[in-house]
């Protein structure tokens, strides 16, 4: 539950409010950016938030669990505040956004909405379409390797290391230990983990003349 300041709840419950939403834009470069959908420049905490024309901010609702709440943010493409060319360069790519709801009439009344960072953004017709994404969606990102039977490297690359002039190149390969070692006698450097027992082995049962002496499963 968020606490509000005294004096921007008083305003809220007061019935007749003077709010407006301010984007505070964080880039990877450090370059800090404000911008307002209020008519007149609002500041506060070092940043100035400059009124943008046709900028508008789409609801995010907040859902319990690791689902990724998003939003979005649409306005038009100024040269001198967002650019076509600095998006076309990703100089917003990643960059933390901080959602502001603010008293304009009193900016020491305010409330941090959400912090969110900038994902896919779309251009279109002289507009900017920017997909805001809260910070669950860093668990849902795929970090360091999948532990599976298969090899994850990619056939003739640095962690391969297969050459491309090897003879049996063009036939591929289909990322099984016996294949590497068969055909291009590379196990060396197999990037998978063969011998971690399967989702088939919960299923297994011992049955007379098994060799069941510990050893390897795969061979």
């Amino acid at each position: 539950m968020r606490t509000l300041d005294v004096g921007f709840k008083a305003h809220v419950e007061s019935g007749a409010t003077t709010l407006a939403t301010c984007w505070k834009l964080t880039r990877a470069d450090e370059v800090v950016l404000g911008f307002t959908d209020h008519d007149q420049r609002l500041s506060f905490d070092g940043t100035d938030y400059e009124p943008m024309h046709g900028l508008d901010g789409s609801e995010t609702g907040s859902r319990l669990g690791a689902q990724v709440d998003t939003g979005e943010v649409v306005g038009v493409l100024h040269s001198e505040a967002i650019s076509e060319a600095d998006i076309a360069a990703g100089l917003y790519d990643g960059a933390m956004v901080e959602t502001w709801r603010v008293n304009w009439r009193e900016v020491s009344e305010r409330l941090l909405l959400r912090c969110t960072t900038i994902g896919e953004i779309v251009r279109e017709d002289g507009q900017f379409r920017a997909e805001l994404r809260s910070g669950q969606q860093a668990l849902n990102r795929v970090r360091g390797r999948i532990y599976s039977p298969l090899c994850d490297a990619v056939l003739g690359d640095a962690r391969c290391t297969v050459s491309s002039l090897h003879p049996d190149f063009a036939l591929g390969c289909d990322r099984r230990l016996a294949t590497c070692r068969e055909r291009f006698g590379n196990v060396a450097n197999f990037r998978g983990f063969p011998h971690i027992p399967g989702n088939d082995f919960v299923l297994k049962y011992p049955r007379g003349g098994d060799a069941l002496d510990g050893g390897a499963l795969v061979g």
